[in-house]
């Protein structure tokens, strides 16, 4: 991906989350007073807060609403660059294969079927031709996946504005979503940041279950630094952990999103802003941090590491 390339990808991404992130915006704030308001958006900060400590977030439609404008273009990145270092004998993005059938587990706002749509498109510019990628996706919650779902159909909306984006565009449209299962497809399993203590048991419980019956040939696993400890682990399925393919991985996307920028500074300033008397000091400068201090970017923050987790079946 060359660098206008990439400079039309942010733009596209970042109009489409705006756009979308306005609309849900305005639908979850009809009937509420501006202390309502307020208060909700505090408390949807606070539930996302619990990430850095490796705690779950609630998951709701405040929260999915705050998630798509801080987490979304990070977690983008990170399936982005790592799909394009999965080995070239697995991966039909690299080798050519006809189909590839990616299982996306606690998919949440559809991070891995943008990556997996910006992978392709490099495919199709460096070798002419994409596998037939089928996605299946799966989270407990429906607003991120709704919103994941809207941002991804004005994404595409969006492309198709930018010349540069032709091939970004077919690849898009190409991917297909159902629940055909093709026993000749290279098959993967994505678990891109499910890793939570509270739910540690259960998660492991649901990715044996899918592991013993498609057996992927990989199964890609990501989490927050915190929670490695939780992080899914195959081996017992006799898969072989291939994580060292990543090691030194570097973002592949770097840069701002202004529009998703000044729609976060747009909501503190015309809904919690210098209004104190909505929030605690404290809950008002907290608020103050997570919209104002930094810009939305496709690496989340200066210090976005995560832990990644390759396994290869034997």
């Amino acid at each position: 991906m060359n660098d206008d390339t990439k400079a039309a990808v942010t733009k596209a991404l970042d109009a489409a989350i705006m756009s979308v992130a306005d609309e849900h915006f305005n639908s979850l704030i009809a009937g509420l007073d501006e202390q309502e308001i307020a208060d909700n958006i505090h408390l949807a900060l606070r539930s996302l807060e619990r990430l850095q400590s490796g705690l779950m977030p609630d998951y709701d439609a405040w929260d999915a609403l705050f998630y798509s404008l801080w987490y979304q273009p990070g977690h983008i990145n990170l399936a982005y660059t790592l799909s394009r270092l999965i080995p070239y004998d697995n991966n039909p993005l690299r080798n050519g294969s006809e189909r590839l059938h990616v299982f996306d587990f606690g998919c949440g706002a559809l991070a891995m079927q943008f990556g997996l749509a910006l992978a392709a498109a490099d495919a199709l510019e460096e070798q002419g031709t994409i596998p037939q990628i089928v996605v299946l996706s799966e989270d407990d919650s429906e607003p991120m996946k709704e919103i994941g779902w809207d941002i991804w159909h004005s994404f595409v909306k969006e492309i198709a504005n930018y010349p540069a984006l032709g091939s970004l565009l077919k690849a898009c449209r190409a991917m297909e979503f159902d629940d055909q299962y093709d026993n000749e497809a290279i098959c993967w399993l994505s678990a891109l940041h499910v890793a939570y203590e509270e739910n540690a048991g259960n998660v492991k419980s649901e990715l044996d279950a899918q592991v013993a019956h498609w057996e992927p040939e990989l199964v890609l696993v990501t989490t927050h630094e915190v929670s490695e400890d939780w992080a899914y682990c195959p081996v017992d399925y006799g898969y072989t952990d291939i994580s060292h393919v990543f090691s030194g991985a570097t973002f592949v996307l770097r840069d701002e999103f202004e529009a998703t920028t000044k729609f976060r500074s747009d909501l503190w300033d015309n809904n919690v802003g210098e209004k104190s008397v909505f929030l605690k000091s404290d809950d008002h400068r907290f608020v103050y941090n997570y919209l104002k201090s930094l810009p939305t970017n496709w690496v989340t923050t200066y210090r976005f590491e995560t832990k990644d987790f390759l396994y290869l079946r034997d």
